[in-house]
C-alpha cells in the first residue's frame, strides 16, 4: 500500500529581540523540518494583541542590513 500525502498546519512560538531575527529563527527552523512559513506576527504574552509582519520572507543572513 502506498503511504498517503497529509498537510499539518502548526503554530509555533519563538522568541527574538526584533521582527528581523525572529523571521530568521523562523525560516531556519522551518528548513529544519521541511516545512514552509507562510506568516510571521508579534504576539506579547497574555495578550490578544496580534501584529502581522508584512515581509515574512527569508533574510539573507542574520546580520540586519544599515538601510
Amino acid at each position: 500500500m502506498k503511504d498517503k500525502r497529509y498537510v499539518v498546519e502548526m503554530h509555533i512560538r519563538i522568541m527574538a529581540k526584533d521582527d528581523h531575527t525572529a523571521r530568521y529563527k523562523a525560516h531556519k527552523l522551518a528548513k529544519k523540518i521541511g516545512a514552509e512559513v507562510t506568516e510571521i506576527g508579534e504576539q506579547p504574552f497574555a495578550s490578544f494583541n496580534y501584529r502581522k509582519l508584512e515581509d515574512h520572507s527569508e533574510p539573507i543572513s542574520n546580520e540586519k542590513t544599515p538601510f
